[in-house]
C-alpha cells in the first residue's frame, strides 16, 4: 500500500506541471486588460459608460477587444482601439508551449525540471513586460482620444485596470517554475559511469623457492 501511495504521489507530480501549462495557455484565452466604463467621453468603439477587455489573445495577435454590447458607438463615432501585436505576449505563447514540451518529452528528471523551470521563469518575466507594455500604450491611446475633461487628480492609468486572466496566468506559471526548481534542487544527480576495465596483468614468473627446488632433484 505505501509502494502504491509513493508511485501515485510521483505521478501525480509528474503530471503537475503539463496540467498548469496547458491551463496557463488557455488563461491567454481569458481578459488581460480593461478600459474602465468610467472613462472620460469613452473610448474606442465604446460609448460613456462602456468596457473594453483585452484578453491575452487580443494582445498577442492584435485582436479587436470585447465592448460592453449596449455601449457601442455609431460606426462614424468609432475610434481605434486595436493594439498591434505584442512581441513578448507571443513569447510567453511561445515559452508556454516549450515548457509543456520539455515537461513531456525529456526523460531524464533533473534535465526536465530545469528546462521547464527555466520556460516558466522566464514567461514569468515576459508576461509582467508584456503586461506593463500593454498598460502604457492603453494609457498612451486613451490620452489622444479624450473627448472630454480629466478628472481632477485623474490620469489614464487610473481607468485601465488588470484582469483576472493575467493574474491566473501569472499565478501558474509561478507555481511550476517554483515547483520544477525545487525538483531539480531534490532529484538525485545522475551515477557517474564506472571507469572501463584495463587489461589484465601478465601472469607472474615462479617464484625462486621452486627453481631451488628443481636444482636440488637434478643435484640428487
Amino acid at each position: 500500500m505505501a509502494f502504491d501511495l509513493r508511485r501515485s504521489t510521483r505521478t501525480t507530480a509528474r503530471w503537475a506541471s503539463p496540467a498548469a501549462l496547458i491551463l496557463a495557455g488557455f488563461c491567454l484565452l481569458l481578459p488581460f486588460l480593461a478600459v474602465s466604463c468610467d472613462a472620460p467621453g469613452g473610448y474606442g468603439r465604446a460609448a460613456p459608460g462602456g468596457t473594453t477587455t483585452y484578453t491575452g489573445w487580443d494582445l498577442a495577435v492584435g485582436g479587436a477587444p470585447e465592448v460592453t454590447p449596449d455601449h457601442l458607438r455609431p460606426a462614424a463615432q468609432a475610434q481605434d482601439d486595436t493594439l498591434p501585436p505584442q512581441p513578448l505576449a507571443i513569447a510567453v505563447l511561445v515559452l508556454v508551449v516549450a515548457g509543456l514540451a520539455a515537461a513531456l518529452a525529456i526523460g531524464g528528471v533533473r534535465a526536465r525540471r530545469a528546462a521547464t523551470a527555466l520556460a516558466a521563469a522566464i514567461g514569468v518575466v515576459f508576461l509582467v513586460a508584456n503586461q506593463a507594455t500593454a498598460r502604457a500604450l492603453l494609457e498612451s491611446r486613451l490620452r489622444e482620444q479624450l473627448t472630454a475633461p480629466m478628472p481632477s487628480g485623474k490620469t489614464a492609468a487610473d481607468f485601465i485596470a488588470d484582469q483576472g486572466g493575467f493574474a491566473l496566468c501569472l499565478l501558474l506559471l509561478t507555481l511550476v517554475a517554483i515547483f520544477n526548481a525545487v525538483g531539480w534542487l531534490r532529484a538525485p544527480a545522475a551515477p557517474a559511469p564506472a571507469p572501463a576495465a584495463g587489461p589484465s596483468p601478465p601472469p607472474s614468473p615462479p617464484s625462486g623457492g621452486g627453481d631451488a627446488a628443481v636444482s636440488g632433484k637434478l643435484h640428487e
